[in-house]
C-alpha cells in the first residue's frame, strides 16, 4: 500500500473530481483529542521522534499487528496513550491510567496465539498533559513521555492489565520530552 501525501484526489468516470484526500483527513481526523485517534496520534509522534536519528523511515501504519512499531535499530514498541482531558466535555480530569493487559497476538495464517503475552520490547507511554482546551494538542511541549522495558512490566506487573500514573511512576520508567524520545527508545537498556 502507498503511503499517501493529502494531494491525491478522488475520481469518477475516470475523472478528477477535485475533492483531495487531504479534505477527507480534515474532515474525519481534525478532532485530535477523541480517545481512539489520540492513540493514534501518540503513535505518529513516537515514530516521527525518530526523524531526529538517521536515518529517517516512512513506514505505513499497520493494524492487528502484535505491537505498534518497529524502532530503526528493530526494537519493538507498544505505544499507549492517556489525557487529562478528553473531546467530550467533563466536570473533571480524567484519572490517568493506561492500557497494560497481556494480549493474543494475531497472525492472519493461524489466528490469535494461544498464550496472551506482552509482545514489545517496550512501553512508551504518552501522556497529553493539558488541563485547558485553550490549549493545542499539537503542542509537543504539553506531552510527556514516558519509557519502560516489557521486562519490568512482566516482572512486577505480570497479569496486570492496566496502570495508574502513580504506578507506572513507581516502576522509574525514563521520562523524556518529543527532541529526545527516539535516542531513549534506541538506547535504553531491555
Amino acid at each position: 500500500m502507498e503511503l499517501l501525501n493529502g494531494n491525491e484526489k478522488f475520481t469518477l468516470d475516470g475523472n478528477d473530481t477535485g475533492i483531495s484526500v487531504s479534505e477527507f483527513w480534515s474532515w474525519a481526523y481534525s478532532d485530535l483529542l477523541n480517545n481512539t485517534l489520540r492513540g493514534v496520534l501518540a503513535e505518529f509522534l513516537v515514530k516521527k521522534s525518530f526523524s531526529f536519528l538517521p536515518p529517517p523511515r516512512k513506514i505505513l501504519r499497520t493494524d492487528w499487528t502484535p505491537y505498534d512499531l518497529t524502532s530503526p535499530s528493530g526494537r519493538r514498541i507498544e505505544v499507549k496513550s492517556a489525557a487529562y482531558l478528553q473531546s467530550w466535555t467533563e466536570d473533571y480530569f480524567s484519572h490517568i491510567i493506561f492500557d497494560i493487559a497481556p494480549k493474543r497476538a494475531w497472525n492472519p495464517q493461524t489466528g490469535y496465539s494461544p498464550e496472551r503475552s506482552r509482545h514489545s520490547d517496550l512501553y512508551v507511554f504518552c501522556l497529553y498533559t493539558a488541563r485547558s482546551r485553550e490549549q493545542s494538542i499539537r503542542n509537543l511541549d504539553l506531552w510527556e513521555f514516558y519509557v519502560l522495558p516489557t521486562s519490568v512490566l512482566d516482572q512486577q506487573k505480570p497479569n496486570q492489565k492496566s496502570i495508574a500514573l502513580n504506578s507506572l511512576l513507581s516502576l522509574e520508567p525514563i521520562k523524556t520530552n518529543f527532541q529526545d524520545l527516539g535516542n531513549i527508545i534506541e538506547t535504553i537498556a531491555l
